[in-house]
C-alpha cells in the first residue's frame, strides 16, 4: 500500500517513502487501545497468500473509519473489494456506528468511485504544507 501511495502522490512521494510499516502498525495499535480495530483479509487459497485486506476501526465516540484498503491488481474487479468493504461497513453497522469515514490520499482519486458505491461522497479537501 505505501509504494502504491507513493507512486501516485503528486507532493508527498517522500511521506510514503519514509512512513514505515511499523510506523503504521503503531499508529494503529494507539487506536486499538482506545477504540476498536479488525483486520479482515483476503486470500488466493490456491497460491496461498493474501491478495486483499481492509484495517477498519471504531473510536469511543463510535466513529468508524475504514483506515486502509487494498486489493492486489491482478484481483481487482472480482469482488474482492466489495466483500471487504461489507465486511468492515457491518461491523460498523453492529457497533451502532454515529459516523463514518475514509482518507483517500491525493493522486488516489481513482478509489473514489468504488467508495460512492458504499455511500462514501467527498465532503471536504484538507491541504498540508510540504515541509521537506
Amino acid at each position: 500500500m505505501r509504494q502504491h501511495h507513493q507512486n501516485k502522490s503528486e507532493n508527498f512521494q517522500e511521506h510514503y517513502q519514509d512512513f514505515s510499516f511499523q510506523e503504521r502498525k503503531e499508529d494503529l495499535l494507539k487506536k486499538s487501545a482506545v477504540g476498536s480495530l479488525r483486520v479482515d483479509f483476503a486470500k488466493d487459497v490456491s497460491e496461498d497468500r493474501v491478495v486483499g485486506y481492509c484495517v477498519s476501526s471504531l473510536s469511543p465516540e463510535l466513529e468508524g473509519e475504514i483506515d486502509s484498503i487494498y486489493v492486489d491488481e491482478a484481483w481487482r474487479s472480482e469482488g474482492v473489494g466489495g466483500t471487504l468493504m461489507e465486511r468492515a461497513l457491518n461491523w460498523m453497522d453492529e457497533n451502532h456506528v454515529k459516523k463514518r469515514r475514509i482518507l483517500v490520499a491525493n493522486g488516489n482519486e481513482k478509489a473514489l468511485e468504488f467508495y460512492a458505491r458504499y455511500g462514501f461522497y467527498h465532503r471536504a479537501t484538507v491541504l498540508e504544507q510540504r515541509t521537506y
